[in-house]
């Protein structure tokens, strides 16, 4: 629920861009205390595609020390608005590579921020990749050029890196991925492990996309018939509720394995860290995987830490690849993830406890598999027991807020979710169990409607009670035979449901108990289904949870030492005003049976002398006896001062189902110097499909 937020956020804190007054050369001089570091330039220039569409792209360019001195160029092509949202931000990580001898282009996406062109269609279009191909081969011929090109990004353009590296580009060598994808149907932001997930990035995206394009601002009928009258994408998304050619035209899950070298970058707090799993057990080409405890933010801010100096690491992947050095980049653990040592709830921790654990690869050696069972009297026992009588799950749609908006973040106690579902613990440990993989899940279940949805978390419970989320799932049974061809439940039938639970690590100690807490709701992450009533859980051989067990390690033993973060250059020609949130609040009353998730941001920034202010609220509601009535309804608003103009959009976006359809509104609203221009309103009424 927050990909795109805690990306803005980080990237506005860290500084603000080249927008009204900024030349379109400006030289930037190297930290004077080391020499061998490059001067650069920042110059906005556009690139001609096939079609004759032109990409804005912004290169932070190093300035040759020797005649026909040329350079690799590492590109991130982004919607995310490269002259003013990320302006700042783009800065940070422009000038540390550029000083360091490599070109940095950062590009567009056809369509947003300065690109020309109409918005595409969606995420990831086809259109898209092709830019990438065509971008790599024209930055590949430029004179400053060596020919070799690396693809780099986090979150949007992780993806889009993959899915340019499956098409081997031939002046590709090299990508760096954090929080990407390769299954865009079942780990992405619309629909979670295959359930329907309203996410306010859907909101941010669509009124982000409908700005005027950057530098000028234009606003004209040119600007009118590519941005802000086009159907925001939240409407396709909602009409492709199950997986197919839509969400795999580009997912590089159902493509050959990847035979670019790739370095992975993934976080135990993120909703898409299995994606860094699934590439390094099928890659051809040399992979890298790392994995620590933050959000979805790059390792030398992401929260919580302990952080370190990524981009250390990234030099040594771009100098191999792109300049040919042999730096024994290769050489070192190819594998690592952050061990968590467990720790009791908390929204707020600085640092998680754990050490680093750093190998050649995965599985690790000495690995083994321990398998539970859920038992009659809330008990997960090793013994497999016969069949056991059946355990009723009353549905109640709100149950999951403590689990926070998507598989990630910081969370606190468990035990108000817990309440509402079925619970089994471990007799407490006698000795500490280490975990560091994807739990595997079978559950025999039966249900009185046609469809529910199924949530599955692992928990620690402290000795003094206090439980702790460890990581979990969602499952959509209507795709447990077949993702392709979805089936309804058969009431009153028996049925098997799989599924893999979130990369995790953790150390469950002695005296804790392990938990499996089972649930029928997972809120607001998960659109509630709509029947109101109960399911059946079966214990027996058909039911169990394994667990994948790694040798227990102690702190310090770990064969790698990580470089502290260093601190980024600033931008010279911005700054950040103000920064609100996002704030979260979750609001259950058991009497009514009333669910609410709300989180409310705001934030403003300068760039030469211009002002942008950004502000957002976002409401998800369900009410346990109607959960067919659930409800989202958002509000986002940007306002640009640019030389004493004032463009202001505000776009408003409600959802509502009943058992049967989604009622869907979207506004905008835009005016210029306080007047209005144009306002457009889409409303659609689309079948639930299994959602």
């Amino acid at each position: 629920m927050r990909r795109l937020i805690v990306v803005i956020l980080k990237r506005l804190t860290m500084s603000l861009f080249l927008l009204g007054g900024l030349a379109a050369c400006s030289v930037y001089e190297a930290s004077p205390q080391d020499n061998e570091l490059y001067e650069f330039s920042l110059e906005n220039d556009t690139l001609q595609m096939k079609d004759g569409v032109r990409l804005a792209v912004t290169y932070y360019r190093p300035a040759a020390k020797k005649p026909g001195e040329t350079f690799p160029v590492i590109m991130e092509m982004l919607p995310y608005r490269k002259d003013d949202f990320f302006a700042l931000g783009d800065y940070e990580y422009g000038s540390y590579f550029a000083k360091r001898g490599y070109v940095l282009a950062r590009v567009d996406v056809r369509g947003t921020g300065g690109s020309d062109g109409p918005v595409p269609e969606s995420e990831y279009s086809a259109a898209e990749i092709d830019d990438a191909e065509e971008l790599i081969a024209q930055l590949s011929r430029k004179s400053w050029s060596n020919g070799k090109v690396g693809m780099y990004g986090l979150s949007w353009s992780a993806f889009n890196s993959l899915m340019t590296a499956h098409r081997k580009p031939a002046a590709l060598k090299a990508i760096i991925a954090a929080h990407g994808s390769t299954d865009l149907f079942y780990n992405d932001v619309h629909y979670i492990d295959g359930a329907l997930h309203i996410d306010s990035y859907a909101h941010q995206i669509d009124t982000d996309n409908s700005m005027p394009q950057s530098p000028d601002y234009r606003i004209d009928e040119t600007y009118f018939q590519n941005r802000f009258d086009r159907e925001p994408w939240i409407f396709t998304w909602l009409r492709q509720q199950q997986d197919g050619e839509f969400w795999r035209k580009e997912s590089v899950a159902f493509k050959e394995p990847l035979e670019v070298p790739a370095y992975l970058i993934g976080g135990l707090l993120d909703g898409y860290r299995d994606f860094a799993v699934d590439v390094s057990q099928t890659a051809k080409a040399p992979v890298i995987v790392e994995i620590g405890p933050w959000n979805h933010a790059w390792p030398e801010y992401g929260v919580p830490g302990p952080n370190y100096e990524w981009r250390q690491k990234a030099l040594r992947w771009w100098d191999y690849w792109l300049k040919g050095i042999e730096n024994g980049v290769l050489e070192d653990p190819r594998r690592m993830a952050f061990m968590r040592t467990g720790h009791a709830p908390a929204t707020d921790l600085e640092t998680v406890p754990g050490y680093w654990r750093c190998d050649a690869q995965w599985p690790l050696e000495g690995s083994s598999t321990q398998r539970l069972y859920p038992r009659a009297g809330k008990y997960l026992g090793e013994a497999g027991p016969a069949q056991e009588m059946a355990q009723t799950l009353p549905y109640r749609a709100g149950t999951g807020l403590a689990a926070g908006g998507w598989w990630g973040e910081q969370t606190g106690d468990m035990s108000a979710d817990d309440a509402h579902s079925l619970v089994y613990d471990s007799a407490p440990l006698s000795a500490a169990i280490e975990i560091m993989g994807m739990p595997q899940l079978n559950l025999r279940v039966a249900a009185d409607a046609p469809f529910y949805q199924w949530s599955v978390r692992l928990e620690d419970v402290a000795p003094d009670g206090k439980v702790s989320l460890v990581s979990g799932a969602t499952i959509n049974p209507a795709q447990r035979f077949s993702r392709l061809e979805p089936a309804a439940l058969v009431p009153d039938q028996e049925t098997s449901l799989a599924t893999a639970i979130h990369f995790t690590t953790w150390r469950f100690k002695p005296g804790h108990r392990i938990r499996l807490a089972v649930s029928n709701a997972q809120f607001p992450m998960i659109w509630p289904s709509p029947t109101p009533g109960s399911t059946r859980l079966f214990p027996g051989e058909d039911t169990w949870l394994d667990l994948p067990v790694v040798p227990v390690q102690e702190q310090g033993t770990q064969a790698c030492v990580l470089p502290p973060p260093q601190a980024s250059d600033q931008a010279p020609f911005g700054r950040q005003i103000e920064n609100n949130g996002p704030v979260f609040n979750s609001v259950r009353n058991e009497q009514t049976g009333d669910s609410t998730f709300t989180t409310v941001s705001d934030i403003s920034w300068m760039l030469n002398d211009n002002i942008y202010k950004s502000s957002e609220s976002y409401r998800w509601d369900v009410n346990d006896a109607q959960p067919a009535k659930a409800s989202y309804q958002g509000e986002r608003r940007n306002v640009f001062t640019i030389k004493g103009r004032e463009i202001d959009l505000a776009t408003t976006a409600r959802i509502e189902s009943d058992a049967s359809y989604f009622y869907v509104t979207f506004t905008k609203v835009l005016r210029e110097n306080g007047l209005v221009v144009r306002e457009k309103t889409w409303t659609d009424r689309i079948a639930r499909v299994y959602q």
